[in-house]
Parts: structure tokens; sequence; C-alpha cells
């Protein structure tokens, strides 16, 4: 769960790094006649703009796609290999993702394993639209809970 969140973070801010460099490339190509140029026949800043504003375009999609694509793979792995439990949402907020519409949940969960006391767990789920009634702080969920890394992961309801 950390990882996503820092993944999210660090692609978010890349992002806006990147217009530093765009507008630094605007302002290095000002005054520059029109045509063809090759490579070597850049200024300095120019080159040095392109290379930021690849760089972190790149890096910025690369860690926004993959971020909800590794949580996804998460919760299959937790929800194949883990241990069913039952949990309590106390607390669920916007993640700002969506897919089709429909947006992926954060949820704060008070986890009841058999023989052990709770424990506080947040997982990330896309959620329908329409199921989002159905998931408010206090409801009961069945979950799976991975003991290895300590991951949970919502049962289909």
């Amino acid at each position: 769960m950390k990882l996503l969140n820092t993944m999210r973070r660090v692609g978010w801010l890349a992002f806006g790094l990147m217009w530093i460099f765009f507008i630094t490339l605007m302002v290095s190509l000002i005054g520059m006649p029109g045509g063809d140029y090759a490579w070597s026949e850049l200024p300095p800043l120019t080159r040095f703009s392109l290379v930021g504003v690849g760089g972190l375009f790149l890096m910025s999609i690369t860690l926004l796609v993959s971020a909800p694509i590794i949580g996804g793979l998460s919760n299959r792995a937790t929800l194949a290999r883990g241990l069913p439990a039952e949990a309590i949402i106390l607390k669920l907020s916007d993640t700002g993702t969506t897919i089709n519409n429909n947006p992926i949940v954060r949820l704060l969960l008070e986890v009841h394993l058999p023989g052990q006391s709770p424990f506080q767990a947040e997982t990330e789920q896309l959620f329908s639209q329409l199921q989002i009634p159905q998931i408010q702080p206090g409801t009961t969920v069945q979950v799976k809970y991975n003991p290895t890394n300590q991951a949970v992961a919502l049962v289909d309801q």
C-alpha cells in the first residue's frame, strides 16, 4: 500500500516538474529561425529541456499507470492465497483514480482474524458507482488476509 502511494506521489511530482522543463524549452525556442535542426545544432538549453521533458513524461506516465495495475495484481494474489476474515470498514476515501468512471476507493479496515486480536489495515479496490452506498463506514465485509505481507483484499460481495 505504501509503495502504491509513493508511486502515485512521485508520478505526480514528476508530472509537475516536467512543466518547468517544458516552459524552459519554449523559452529557449524563442528567436530561433524555423526549419529542421540536427540534435547537435540545437542550443544546449533546448537539448537539456527536451531530455528533461521526455524523461519526466515517461517517468510520470509509467508510475501513474502502473500503480493501479500493481494494486490490482496484489489484490488478486491476496484473494488467491489469503486467509478468510471479517472486517469492519472504518473509513473510505477516494484515491482520485477512476477506471471507466468507476472509482478506486481506499478503505481503512479493522480486520478480525479468528483467535487473534483485531488490527487495522488499508486496501484499495475498484468499485462500481452503484456499490458505493453499500460500503459505508460501519459495514462488515468479508476479506482475505495475507500474513506474509500483511495485505488485505475484499472478497467480492
